[in-house]
């Protein structure tokens, strides 16, 4: 039973838990009427839910025919990592310097990060964190509001590798090379460091999925 409103923004986290856990696997139909039984809520923010997850591009939809979780797209992946890659990349070069107190929470995120072995959701949870603070010096709101909706995106596919390939955390050395970039200074080489390192992130996710993950799912 869900308590915590607004009830809209619970459901869109309850189904996007369930998209990463792999309880929905990509194909798999999404009801709205079963939802609300199983949460226990009323339909109204169940398609509302859906419908912010469909813009955010985890379901598809179409008219008459319901909800799917989206299937993984390998071109789908490449054009939303180039899109991605490119607005945050603008964030940092819009930013101010790092400051140390930033800088630390970068790492303490870092560490925690480190120490989560086995929960895919939580280590999704933190790297998301660890970009957020990142990025929060960047004074575009607008520019910071559509990355975090286009996140989702290869967050999707990141959970989906995890569980495929048995991981049970997330490397941090990306992050480590975007630090040093951060601490020697200058903009424009800190939003370089990233996107070479983003790059090679989404190109070794792009890899696994042209070759055809093992559990992708066709109900």
């Amino acid at each position: 039973m869900i308590s915590r409103t607004p009830l809209r923004d619970e459901v869109y986290r309850q189904v996007l838990d369930r998209v990463h856990r792999g309880d929905l696997p990509p194909g798999t139909r999404v009801r709205d009427a079963d939802l609300a039984t199983q949460m226990g809520v009323s339909r109204t923010p169940i398609r509302e839910a859906l419908l912010r997850l469909a813009r955010d591009g985890v379901l598809d939809t179409a008219m008459g025919r319901g909800f799917r979780v989206r299937p993984l797209d390998a071109n789908e992946l490449r054009e939303v990592g180039d899109i991605l890659g490119g607005l945050e990349s603008l964030a940092l070069r819009l930013s101010p310097a790092a400051t140390a107190e930033r800088l630390e929470r970068l790492r303490s995120v870092d560490r925690r990060l480190e120490q989560t072995r086995g929960d895919v959701t939580r280590c999704l949870d933190l790297e998301d964190e660890w970009h957020r603070v990142l990025l929060e010096g960047c004074p575009n709101a607008r520019l910071l509001e559509l990355i975090g909706s286009l996140r989702q995106v290869p967050r999707r596919y990141l959970a989906a590798y995890m569980r495929d390939a048995g991981r049970l955390s997330l490397s941090t050395l990306p992050h480590q090379k975007i630090i040093k970039a951060l601490e020697d200074g200058g903009s424009d080489s800190v939003a370089s460091v990233f996107q070479q390192q983003w790059h090679r992130g989404i190109s070794e996710l792009v890899a696994w999925v042209t070759r055809g993950p093992q559990r992708q799912g066709t109900a």
